[in-house]
């Protein structure tokens, strides 16, 4: 991925999993503050989008560091944005089905 490069390609990798742990941190602490009313199906959704995400990223950079630039680009543009469009349907989703507030 950095070609000529020893040190910023582990880096970029312990940035990335370091971004994992934040991100499965705050997301509990994000649902609560928006009441999403967040429930075992509904984590697996939204888990298995971020998996689904993390995967594509994964997979461009990494066939962008095998000298395959055209595929990794292509593979991020058409998977990442069909994910982009999925993810803010599951957003829709989950804010749509939010439990209403008791008065």
């Amino acid at each position: 991925m950095f070609p000529q490069s020893t040190v910023l390609d582990p880096l970029f990798w312990m940035a990335f999993g370091a971004l994992q742990v934040l991100v499965f941190a705050g997301g509990n602490q994000w649902a609560k503050q928006y009441a999403l009313g967040m429930n075992g199906w509904k984590w697996s959704i939204v888990g298995g989008w971020w998996a689904s995400l993390v995967l594509t990223i994964a997979g461009a950079f990494t066939l962008l560091g095998e000298n395959e630039g055209l595929a990794g680009w292509y593979f991020l543009g058409f998977v990442g944005t069909a994910l982009i469009i999925a993810g803010a349907v599951i957003l829709r989703v989950l804010i749509v089905l939010k439990p209403k507030a008791k008065q």
